[in-house]
């Protein structure tokens, strides 16, 4: 199982440390680093910052951090990092699929938003590498708050 935290990093086009999720310690935008690539095989990963904190219409924002918290069991699909030049979901997204139980919560696969509708993504281009991660839905919750509580917006 892997573990989840918020940590305070400092993303490569931001000016100021910020909270972010970590997985087993390392920052979701250096966790997915050669996982997503663009219809170019282009990895950009590493230029983005996270959607729950940068986004700036706030419905957007609004709706990233409802479909990141694990309130209910089943399905979501979550965006986790943007863009920070546009700052909206139009832009590059990476987003994650996110399945809730009882006892965990998993990442399984990650993606690029291909297409949304008022703040909801609607299409998914899917890495073919099987890269996923499962965390204790306590740990996540934990995470989850800090997270927010940190972020400047909240």
């Amino acid at each position: 199982m892997n573990t989840i935290s918020t940590i305070i990093s400092k993303p490569k086009f931001a000016s100021t440390e910020q909270p972010v999720l970590a997985i087993d310690g390392v920052p979701v935008y250096q966790w997915v680093k050669s996982q997503i690539f663009d219809e170019d095989g282009n990895d950009d990963t590493h230029t983005l910052v996270p959607a729950q904190t940068w986004l700036y219409d706030q419905d957007e924002s609004r709706i990233a951090w409802e479909l990141l918290e694990p309130t209910h069991e089943g399905a979501t699909v979550a965006p986790l990092l943007v863009c920070p030049d546009d700052m909206d979901l139009n832009c590059t997204v990476v987003v994650v699929e996110q399945i809730v139980d009882k006892k965990t919560v998993e990442w399984r696969r990650f993606g690029l938003s291909i297409n949304h509708i008022n703040g909801v993504v609607t299409s998914v281009r899917w890495s073919e590498l099987e890269q996923r991660a499962i965390f204790d839905r306590t740990q996540f919750e934990e995470a989850f708050l800090d997270f927010k509580r940190l972020s400047p917006s909240y």
